[in-house]
């Protein structure tokens, strides 16, 4: 039997791992994401446990992280037991270790998760599998499969027009009635007004000198930009001109064109003192009004002061929605702010009832418009097109 101290009996990397596995969360590793499992683990942690379980003490779990441990003596061969593998977060990182494995579980969806999750794959056979699945013809559609499912993710682009802009992904919320017998307001359950945040990286001229102003400023030849309609994105009035480049002003236009200068309004072609072209993030954020319910784009950093919607000047801090605390509720109607509790609201509905569900907005692609960029798409647009079918 061997006795030998191991690394996680004197030390766990929590802090490190921690970076690791926040955005994990948000988006899991493609293997895991082939089923939805229950409480799915984050793999950064087991990676690491599994590491720490192995190595010996005084072994710098960080710097093994990301080593190929194929044929490494510590990991290979040996045999890691998970009696209740759930969704198989331990023993797909034991397998990418080199490991041998045994997973229990008493769930026979487990059982088949896991089991399609790390056996052998015949890519070649897999990629015809997927071609004739989406080629068979649907009987009530006289269609193939892949186009009847497509069709049925269709809406209207708010930038061109298109009636064939392909949904990608819709955005819902949960709404609570009032528990006050003189309201029953219903309040959409947003702990904030983020939709999304983003930080593209766009190519750009650096200081730039206005021929006529003798001023200088970037001059972006990409633009920054998460949503489709030109009038709904909004510029934080200072330090919106990008990572690193926060005192600057900032304008836009193609490459090899004029620009008009951000200092003295002149339509111009700038100098440019660095004629290299450079990268720098823009932070973007989607946001919802919850006044108008407008979806509209903000660049730069949000301050505290908040923002203001272009489309009703209702001022607002999106960082704030109507959820105080976990569990509570702010209700906006005829009760003026008053906190309920979202358990009271779900146990005021008739029995089996559930709370009401609805989109406020819907990430799209327009191929005639966006060309390979996709384009956020206004609630306003998607209710004007399915306001019908949601009733």
């Amino acid at each position: 039997m061997n006795n030998t101290k191991r690394a996680i009996e004197e030390y766990f990397p929590i802090a490190e791992i921690n970076r690791l596995a926040i955005p994990e969360r948000n988006a899991f590793k493609p293997i895991y994401t082939m089923h939805k499992w229950f409480a799915r683990r984050s793999s950064s942690v087991f990676r690491a446990i599994l590491l720490g379980a192995m190595k010996p003490a005084g072994t710098d779990i960080m710097e093994e992280f990301y080593k190929d441990h194929t044929n490494d003596p510590d990991t290979k061969d040996k045999i890691i037991l998970d009696p209740f593998m759930g969704g198989g977060t331990t023993i797909v990182e034991a397998l990418r270790l080199g490991c041998n494995v045994i997973g229990i579980d008493l769930n026979p969806v487990a059982w088949f998760i896991v089991k399609t999750e790390v056996e052998p794959v015949d890519l070649n056979e897999l990629e015809s599998a997927f071609e004739r699945l989406a080629n068979r013809i649907v009987d009530w559609s006289g269609k193939p499969l892949k186009e009847t499912l497509l069709d049925l993710y269709k809406t209207e682009c708010p930038a061109c027009g298109n009636k064939d802009a392909d949904i990608i992904y819709t955005f819902w919320v949960k709404l609570a009635p009032c528990t006050t017998a003189t309201c029953n307001h219903q309040t959409p359950l947003f702990p904030d007004y983020v939709i999304s945040q983003k930080s593209p990286s766009i190519r750009y001229y650096k200081d730039c000198e206005c021929t006529k102003c003798s001023k200088t400023f970037d001059w972006e030849i990409e633009q920054a930009s998460l949503i489709g309609d030109k009038k709904l994105m909004i510029n934080a009035s200072q330090f919106s001109a990008g990572v690193g480049r926060e005192n600057k002003r900032w304008t836009y236009a193609p490459d090899k064109s004029k620009v008009i200068c951000p200092w003295c309004n002149e339509t111009i072609v700038p100098h440019k003192l660095k004629p290299k072209k450079e990268k720098k993030k823009v932070p973007l954020s989607v946001l919802y009004c919850p006044n108008c319910e407008e979806v509209w784009q903000y660049r730069g950093e949000i301050r505290t002061e908040g923002v203001e919607c272009q489309t009703c000047k209702h001022k607002y801090d999106p960082q704030e929605g109507n959820i105080p605390v976990k569990g509570k509720f702010i209700c906006r109607g005829t009760c003026n702010g008053n906190i309920d509790a979202i358990i009271s609201s779900i146990r005021k509905l008739p029995q089996d009832q559930l709370l009401t569900i609805r989109p406020y907005a819907i990430e799209g692609y327009c191929q005639k418009c966006a060309g390979k960029s996709k384009v956020q798409i206004t609630k306003d647009k998607f209710f004007e097109l399915n306001d019908n079918e949601l009733n």
